[in-house]
């Protein structure tokens, strides 16, 4: 539905769209990046790395990606995100590394007591 129905009805996008398959059991649990909780042996990794020539277009990807993530909650696929500023509350984060949070919180603790890395993506209050 979301390559057909929703990508190619305005079709604005000159971009490359990357879809790979990962190995859970190849996984490393100790990092602090998220894959969804499923259990399933293999999940996938998609990249739309659109590119566009007008402000119009970037407005129209910008609300196909919008439509995307609501479809993906709607329908229960289970999605995690990597784009800077999307998240805007601590809770957000929360539910984006969802059991993993404790242990990332107390990697912050203990590697950036001062909380000076990473201030743009606003996952930790630093005052």
């Amino acid at each position: 539905r979301v390559f057909i129905d929703i990508l190619q009805k305005e079709n604005k996008s000159s971009g490359p769209f990357l879809i790979y398959p990962m190995n859970r059991k190849r996984w490393d649990d100790r990092t602090s990046a998220v894959i969804p909780h499923e259990d399933l042996d293999v999940f996938y990794t998609v990249g739309l790395l659109h590119s566009t020539k007008n402000v119009e277009d970037a407005k129209i990807i910008d609300d196909q990606n919008k439509i995307i993530l609501k479809l993906c909650e709607e329908i229960g696929i289970n999605i995690k995100q990597y784009l800077p500023r999307y998240y805007k509350t601590k809770e957000e984060w929360m539910k984006h590394f969802g059991a993993k949070w404790s242990h990332f919180e107390e990697q912050k603790a203990t590697y950036d007591p001062k909380m000076i890395l990473s201030p743009g993506q606003r996952i930790f209050d630093s005052s």
